[in-house]
């Protein structure tokens, strides 16, 4: 079966036929694993004093989140400096800091 939805609860049935005639049915519940969200975090901001900054944001949509979310990553660089782009994993949250951003 294809274009199944993430996430999402389906009942299977299936039935012996002979062509003419059927038996009764078996069925089952399945549950599609998570996928990674369709669309990104909503609504972010910051909040900046000179060497740090706490960002917040809200989930995706419900429809676009395809499971659940269980982490964020977060990038982050100097404007003027592409190279010094740093990575941060943080959990199920809706806000962060980053902390000594010093240049």
């Amino acid at each position: 079966v294809n274009g199944l939805s993430p996430y999402v609860t389906y009942t299977v049935e299936c039935t012996s036929s002979n062509g003419e005639d059927s038996c009764d049915s078996n069925t089952d519940t399945i549950r599609m694993p998570s996928a990674v969200p369709s669309e990104p975090p909503l609504n972010l901001r910051a909040e900046l004093s000179p060497i740090s900054a706490i960002l917040r944001w809200y989930p995706p949509a419900e429809k676009d989140q395809n499971g659940v979310i269980t982490g964020y990553l977060i990038k982050f660089q100097l404007s003027s400096d592409p190279s010094s782009q740093m990575t941060r994993t943080v959990g199920a949250v809706t806000q962060s800091s980053l902390d000594n951003l010093m240049t």
